[in-house]
Parts: structure tokens; sequence; C-alpha cells
């Protein structure tokens, strides 16, 4: 047998360890799990595999201008569940896309819609088309586009004057300002997990009436250091459940505000309704039960909505 082989070269010994490129090529540190070794036969450390990983999932153009905490959490908890760095790289855009990607459609194009937003400036009929045509680029506000007027106009019509009033998990809702009717003085303050998109707001509060500020935040283990008359938490409770389920609760407790107008969908993303409004009305009564809180419900076509006011 020895004979048929002869000039065949011995194959190299395995060690239980592949390596994750072809031959040939460079090798790719970064997708090596804790076992791997620098150039120096230095163990790379947890901490460093942690900030490859963030950095990997930070290269995608859809998660570039992410909050860097938030990617860091996330990959720090699918890193320690998986040990291996592709799973956990999926892993991890995969929960990024459940709680963010998923409701912007298309690439946003901020720059053109912020310019459009100047040229109508100072013809309030014309700024208000021009927010609808970019509430409409965002599947969770475009779903609220039928109702605006009444929308508002039910929730805020009957409320004392406020004179702040806090915007968490944002996306592009500041744009309803032209419907709310708040008085010019009124502070909106602002916070989303996306850079591009806090330009994009901190711009178009430039525009208007009431003094605002945008800010990369994720409120979960960052809530804002602010007292407000009013904050909007709408349809975000879901995708923070996802990310901790504890975190929500937490959230209400930290922030000093009078009144929550906190919502839910009543449809998925694909319009089935399957069972949601029973399911997020018997969520909120978990997160109502123990709390000095007047509630009042809502139910609108596209959005389950509870009004809180804060007993103090």
């Amino acid at each position: 047998m020895h004979g048929l082989f002869a000039g065949v070269p011995t194959p190299p010994l395995q060690t239980g360890r592949l390596p994750v490129c072809a031959p040939r090529h460079d090798a790719q540190p970064s997708l090596y799990d804790s076992a791997d070794r620098g150039a120096a036969g230095a163990r790379v450390s947890d901490e460093e595999l942690l900030t490859r990983l963030v950095e990997a999932i930070q290269g995608r153009r859809e998660y570039r201008g992410l909050c860097t905490d938030l990617v860091r959490r996330i990959a720090a908890r699918e890193w320690a569940n998986r040990r291996d760095f592709r799973q956990a790289l999926k892993a991890s855009r995969s929960r990024l896309h459940q709680i963010a990607g998923a409701y912007l459609e298309g690439r946003p194009e901020y720059g053109r819609w912020l310019q459009a937003l100047r040229e109508s400036r100072g013809k309030p009929e014309a700024f208000r088309e021009t927010c609808r045509t970019i509430l409409a680029r965002q599947a969770s506000t475009r779903e609220r586009l039928p109702i605006l007027d009444r929308f508002y106009q039910t929730l805020l019509a009957d409320l004392p004057p406020l004179r702040a009033v806090l915007d968490l998990a944002c996306g592009l809702h500041p744009l309803g300002l032209p419907w709310m009717a708040l008085p010019a003085g009124t502070e909106y303050y602002a916070c989303d997990i996306y850079q591009d998109l806090v330009d994009f707001l901190n711009g178009f509060f430039a525009l208007g009436p009431n003094p605002g500020r945008a800010e990369v935040r994720d409120i979960l283990h960052d809530p804002p250091a602010l007292k407000a008359d009013l904050a909007w938490l709408l349809k975000a409770v879901p995708c923070l459940d996802r990310l901790d389920r504890g975190g929500v609760p937490r959230l209400l407790d930290t922030l000093e505000v009078r009144y929550w107008i906190i919502s839910f969908p009543v449809q998925s993303l694909h319009g089935k309704e399957k069972g949601m409004v029973r399911t997020y009305e018997e969520r909120f009564r978990e997160l109502a039960a123990g709390r000095p809180w007047d509630v009042e419900r809502f139910l609108f076509p596209t959005e389950l909505v509870f009004r809180v006011t804060c007993k103090t």
C-alpha cells in the first residue's frame, strides 16, 4: 500500500482548530475565537474580541451610525452566550435589525429632506406637507398619517400648557410637531440610537418655533436626566422588551414626568393583527401595576395608546 502513495506529501497534522480563511489568503484574526493568539503568541482577550465584534457590526452601512454603547451591550451578550465570533456577529445583527433596522425603508435621504424643509420654511402648509412626505418613509410614523390631526387633538388638547417634552426612541416622530400645536416656547428633547437621524432632527429643530435638541442615547441604560411635563414612548416598548424585559419599568421609575403617552402597534409590519391589542394591553397593565397612575385608553385604527397622569 505504501508504494501506491509514493511522492504524495504527508498531510499536515490537525490540531483541532481550523482556519477561518482559505489557504494562501491572509489570516483574519478578527474572526477567531478567544483561544486565538496574536502575532506575538499572546492570547487575544475577550475585551479585544468584543471591540472587534463591535467594529464588524458597525462596518455594515445600516449599523454604522448606531449608538456604540447599545451595539457593544448587545454584542457582549451574544458573545457571552455563544463564544463564537461569527455566530455572535450574526445574532447581534439580527437583534439590531429587529429593534431598529426593520422600521426604516431604504436609505434615509436626510440631506435632501432637510433641504426640502428649509425651502418650505415660513410656508406652513408646504412645511406640513414636507413633514408628511418624510414621515411616510418610516413604517411606524407612516401608519399614523391618516389620523395625524385627530391623534394629537385627542391626546394633547385637554392637557395644561406643556413647557418641556421628551420623545424617547423617537424615530421620525418629532416631525409631527406641526400637528402638536405646542406653545412656541415649549422645549422638545428627542433621543434615538442613530447618529445620522439625530443630526437630521437637530437640523429640523433649527427651523421650527420650538427650541429642540436631539441626542444619541441608549435610554434603557443611559436615560436622559431631564424633567418633563410630557414624555412620548410610541410603539417602542416591544422593541425595548427584546433588549431587556426589565428595562422599561426601570425607565418609567427613573424619569421625572408628569404625563406619559405610551403606545403599541395593533398590527405587524406585514399588516397582520395576530391578537396584538390583547397582548400589548396585558403588557401595559403589567407596567402600570402598583404605580400611582391615572390611565386613559385610546384605540386608534393603527395604534393602541395609553395616556398616563402620574400622581404626586
